[in-house]
């Protein structure tokens, strides 16, 4: 690959990655940005191949977008990413995701923590020398948001405990996991009259295969905010707001 600062990929949405809305489900394209981002690192060489040999680790610390509209079945459709920031432990990313006209349709923002692999604590990014040099100056409308705080009031609350679809290669769950848990606390059919318009989640502990949590969610207008607890220790907060759907879609549509 060439050592670009902007890295696209095209997707063609086929009909069994669909929601129920027939759209690009919201935990699938944060699969997707993290793919994204993957393979952009690694062209660069500072992507989970460097790192591993370093005995560091990329871990997703947050992520916030914003979709005007999500792709449909069959579109094809893209992701342009790019880095907006180094410092010596965190990484700041941007995103834009074009439907088949290449008109953007959406954005997102990620930031990115370095760890050491034994340790799980912060690693030192400066082993791998000046990576001032491979930051885009290109801007992004969505930043990574404010803080996101538990629910005072939950209106909804649902234990769980992760399984093994949940686990990912690092051995904890896999951030589109906490995404689709977050999501599942409402009811399908107001994921069919509304659109996920801005969704923000910042991942705050690790957890592992068998630990069980509490999912507690809080509905404030068109606003949601939940807290995926383990104990009084948050492993993810979240934040998400709905807009209607314009038109609102038929049942016997979808």
């Amino acid at each position: 690959m060439s050592r670009t600062l902007e890295y696209t990929v095209s997707h063609s949405l086929t009909a069994a990655q669909c929601n129920a809305q027939r759209e690009l489900a919201p935990a699938q394209l944060v699969q997707q940005l993290i793919e994204a981002a993957t393979c952009h690192a690694d062209s660069l060489d500072f992507g989970f191949r460097r790192l591993q040999s370093l005995g560091i680790l990329w871990v997703l610390s947050r992520i916030s977008f914003k979709m005007d509209r999500y792709p449909q079945v069959f579109e094809t459709y893209s992701i342009t990413t790019w880095v907006e920031s180094f410092n010596r432990h965190f990484s700041e990313r941007n995103y834009m995701i074009s439907g088949a006209d290449g008109q953007p349709i959406g954005y997102a923002h990620t930031v990115w923590m370095a760890i050491d692999l034994r340790s799980r604590r912060p690693a030192d990014l400066s082993v791998l020398g000046d990576l001032n040099r491979l930051i885009c100056d290109r801007p992004c409308p969505v930043g990574k948001g404010a803080l996101i705080r538990r629910p005072e009031n939950p209106d909804r609350v649902n234990p769980y405990t992760f399984q093994v679809s949940d686990i990912d290669c690092n051995r904890h769950v896999n951030s589109a996991r906490y995404v689709e848990l977050v999501i599942n606390q409402m009811e399908l059919a107001i994921f069919d009259r509304n659109l996920l318009h801005h969704f923000e989640i910042a991942y705050k502990h690790e957890a592992r295969f068998g630990d069980s949590v509490t999912v507690e969610s809080q509905t404030e207008g068109e606003t949601v905010t939940t807290a995926i607890m383990a104990g009084d220790t948050p492993a993810c907060l979240a934040r998400y707001t709905l807009t209607p759907r314009t038109p609102e879609p038929c049942g016997s549509c979808l």
